[in-house]
C-alpha cells in the first residue's frame, strides 16, 4: 500500500511528526471515549475508514469500517519510555483475508494496527515505525519489512480467524520489542497511531479497539482474551 507508508509515513505523518511537540507522562495517552478523541488526528491516505465510538455493554469503544480504504487516527506527542514501559490495549476483529500476500505491496491490508514511531535523528526520513498487527496468515510472532519501506518493521500478534470476535489483550515492552525490531534501545516514543485499512484489496474490514494506555508493568498476559 504505497499511500499509508511511502507518502504516510515518509511525506505526511512523519512530516507532522517532525515538528516540536512536547513531553507527556504516559497518563496522558488518550482514551477511545467521548472526552478525548478530539486528541486523535485523522490522516486519510486511500479513502477514508470510519472511525466511531459505539457502546458495548456501558462501555465505550472505538469502532473501524473500512470499505476498500486507508486512514487512521494518530496521537503526536513525545514520551520518555524505559525498560518497565509497556503498551497496553484491546483489539477485535469481525474476520482475516486468509489469501492476502501480507509482505508485498498488493497484500498490505490488515484489521487492525497499533503504530509506535521513533525516530534516530531530526528528519521525517529518520523516523522508523513499528506496526503491530493481526496478520491475515502469518504466524504469530513473525517479524517483516514493509514492502514500501525498510523504516517500517511489521510484527504478527494475532493471525488468521480463530479468534474472531473475540477480544484480545496485549501487554507489550515498548523498548524491548523496538530494540527487536530495529536493534537499538530507545528511550523516547514520538507518537502513537491506529488504522484499519482495505484499499488493496477492495475489501471491507469491520474491527474494534479499546483500552489502549501506557503503564509501567504488563496489565495482561500479552495476548489473552476476553
Amino acid at each position: 500500500m504505497y499511500n499509508i507508508y511511502s507518502a504516510v509515513y515518509a511525506i505526511t505523518l512523519i512530516s507532522a511528526l517532525a515538528l516540536p511537540t512536547a513531553l507527556a507522562s504516559p497518563a496522558q495517552l488518550p482514551q477511545f471515549d467521548s472526552r478525548s478523541m478530539s486528541q486523535w488526528q485523522k490522516e486519510s491516505f486511500a479513502g477514508e475508514t470510519h472511525y466511531s465510538l459505539v457502546t458495548e455493554t456501558d462501555n465505550q469503544i472505538l469502532e473501524a469500517r473500512s470499505d476498500s480504504s486507508a486512514s487512521g487516527l494518530y496521537y503526536k506527542k513525545d514520551i520518555s519510555i524505559d525498560s518497565t514501559t509497556y503498551l497496553n490495549w484491546r483489539w477485535k476483529i469481525s474476520k482475516t483475508l486468509p489469501t492476502a500476500a501480507e509482505t508485498t505491496k498488493a497484500g498490505d491490508d490488515f484489521p487492525v494496527r497499533v503504530y509506535i514511531v521513533v525516530s534516530d535523528g531530526p528528519f521525517f526520513w529518520q523516523k522508523r515505525t513499528l506496526v503491530y498487527v493481526w496478520s491475515n496468515n502469518q504466524p504469530v510472532d513473525s517479524r517483516w519489512l514493509n514492502p514500501f519501506t525498510d523504516r517500517a518493521t511489521m510484527w504478527a500478534l494475532n493471525s488468521g480467524s480463530n479468534q474472531t470476535g473475540q477480544w484480545v489483550q496485549h501487554s507489550r515492552n515498548l523498548q524491548q520489542d523496538l530494540n527487536t525490531a530495529f536493534n537499538k534501545t530507545y528511550t523516547q516514543i514520538q507518537a502513537v497511531a491506529i488504522m484499519t485499512d482495505s484499499d488493496n484489496s477492495g475489501t471491507r474490514f469491520l474491527s474494534w479497539y479499546d483500552d489502549l494506555s501506557l503503564s509501567d508493568a504488563p496489565l495482561a498476559a500479552d495476548s489473552e482474551s476476553r
